[in-house]
């Protein structure tokens, strides 16, 4: 039973890995849509993943063109900020 727990928590740490790279790709890519809602929803996202990666992306969309989506970058960083804090 101990060796088919710890088998399902390797499965698990190596799917969330895997997943979590490939939510930041999509990211990366959304915020340079021309669209501004996209760019808002991937900042957002990011701030939800909360990966040094992340915060890489969002750090060099801190001054987009547009203060929505500026805004929504901010906010990312200082969630992340927050529960780096807070863990």
């Amino acid at each position: 039973m101990k060796k088919l727990f710890l088998l399902f928590c390797i499965a698990c740490l190596l799917l969330t890995g895997c997943f979590g790279k490939a939510i930041e790709s999509k990211c990366a890519e959304d915020l340079n849509s021309e669209n501004v809602e996209t760019r808002i929803k991937a900042a957002r996202k990011l701030g939800d993943v909360a990966t040094p990666e992340a915060v890489r992306l969002l750090l060099l969309h801190e001054d987009d063109e547009d203060y929505r989506v500026k805004q929504a970058v901010k906010e990312a960083l200082k969630k992340i900020d927050k529960r780096t804090f807070l863990n």
